[in-house]
């Protein structure tokens, strides 16, 4: 998708303008005749600050270009890039970063690139001319869903021109889609496509055999069709649950994870166990004794949680809430939830409640990154009322997921059903570079406290 291509040219501006930052700040403290010298010097320690910087960049949501240009996430952004080149420049002395004031004011003619870069290209994408045509098959909840979504946002890359509507009764149209022609017939759709120079036509579950032969002659014409829960997924990064079947699950999600990949990450998660100890271990002792002072209970709080191939596992974490919360029987955790006690607020807000959690890990109950293991009588209910519950026990349970850094707390049947459909497009996508991805917003969710 185009907007895959924006965020690679964001990526790849942002890495030229702070080159050419260095390369204005040591031009005028060095003066011409020693610039190249001294360019190339420095370059072998800031591009590694650089790349860094990028990353960070990334983590604090700073190319997701469907969302406004943020003030607060920038100047974050650029606190912790900083706070990464210091510590880089400690680490790494004989790489040095030489004197320490080119990095301040490489850090201050970036800024002065970044906003005007940022700004042109923020409305370039909210422009109506860099949204493309998209024709969509279909006038049920979840195809007039998406066409408002992508009219409301045209930072998505796409605006929808033509709508094929079912005949048989009213239409409601919502302000987003008063200027998207709805038309009845195939034919008058096809000649929308042609008009328009649409390139991209997504079709509803239900039409599709009552459209293919008569869009059949536009494959020559360079137009892509899509089922609506794959545009849907590439779009959002979701997968819509109400709106897909089974047909679509037996095509797209009929091996699970590879083997491979599951040998090699229970690999990775036993090393980053071992790394991550010296700092853990100081920590769940601090913890531990905030439990102990905040209520009267045990430290160690354990409950019954489903795993990966919905098998039952006990998982350990460290008591948040007072001591026998449930004892009038199993009830959802709310983000406010009364029966946390003050230490436990803390403890849910920076993680480290969590920590226990490593013990699942090397058992091997668990991984670092899955969907987060839910409690056997609430996956009984959900998987009777949600659509495809069951699935998301295919992949093994984290200690953070997909689902947890892209939304709020789950403290409902309908937030979990939101949650399962980022559960299932890990599920289906899951890779070592989503894992990536997962374990980098997940350091942006601790230290805002959002998420869970």
């Amino acid at each position: 998708m185009r907007r895959n291509l924006i965020k690679a040219v964001l990526a790849v501006g942002d890495y030229i303008f702070m080159v050419v930052s260095l390369g204005l700040v040591l031009w005028v403290r060095y003066g011409g005749s020693y610039v190249e010298e001294q360019f190339l010097r420095h370059m072998a320690s800031f591009s590694f600050v650089f790349v860094a910087w990028i990353t960070i960049f990334y983590v604090l949501n700073l190319y997701d270009i469907s969302a406004p240009f943020d003030h607060q996430h920038y100047l974050a952004a650029m606190t912790a890039s900083v706070a990464f080149a210091v510590l880089f420049y400690y680490t790494f002395k004989n790489l040095e970063i030489s004197p320490k004031t080119n990095l301040a004011l490489v850090v201050a003619v970036y800024t002065v690139f970044f906003y005007p870069w940022r700004y042109i290209v923020n409305r370039m994408t909210s422009s109506f001319g860099f949204a493309r045509p998209v024709a969509v098959v279909g006038s049920d909840q979840h195809s007039l869903e998406l066409a408002e979504q992508l009219n409301r946002n045209r930072r998505e890359g796409f605006r929808v021109a033509v709508v094929l509507r079912d005949g048989s009764g009213p239409l409601t149209i919502s302000p987003a889609l008063r200027s998207v022609a709805m038309v009845e017939t195939v034919h008058a759709l096809k000649e929308a496509i042609r008009a328009e120079s649409i390139q991209t036509v997504v079709i509803s579950p239900g039409w599709y055999d009552r459209v293919y032969q008569e869009l059949y002659d536009l494959i020559p014409d360079r137009v892509r069709f899509f089922q609506l829960t794959t545009f849907w997924e590439r779009l959002n990064e979701t997968i819509p649950i109400y709106a897909t079947d089974e047909s679509w699950f037996l095509q797209n999600l009929n091996q699970g994870p590879i083997r491979t990949y599951q040998f090699i990450k229970r690999i990775i998660d036993l090393l980053l166990v071992a790394m991550v100890l010296p700092v853990v271990v100081p920590l769940s002792i601090l913890s531990a004794l905030l439990v102990k002072i905040s209520s009267r209970g045990p430290v160690i709080f354990k409950q019954t949680r489903v795993g990966q191939n919905q098998r039952h596992f006990t998982i350990y974490k460290f008591r948040t809430m007072v001591e026998n919360a449930e004892e009038h029987g199993a009830q959802w955790a709310t983000e406010n939830d009364p029966r946390i006690t003050w230490a436990g607020r803390f403890l849910r807000k920076v993680r480290f409640d969590e920590f226990p959690q490593i013990v699942n890990v090397v058992k091997g109950e668990m991984s670092f990154v899955g969907p987060r293991p839910e409690r056997p009588i609430f996956v009984e209910q959900l998987a009777k009322k949600v659509p495809h519950y069951p699935l998301r026990h295919l992949a093994k349970p984290g200690l953070t997921g997909w689902a947890q850094v892209k939304y709020r707390y789950a403290s409902t049947e309908e937030d979990s059903a939101v949650k399962l459909m980022y559960d299932l497009y890990y599920v289906k996508n899951i890779s070592f570079v989503l894992d990536i991805k997962t374990a980098l917003k997940t350091v942006f969710i601790v230290f805002t406290g959002g998420g869970r």
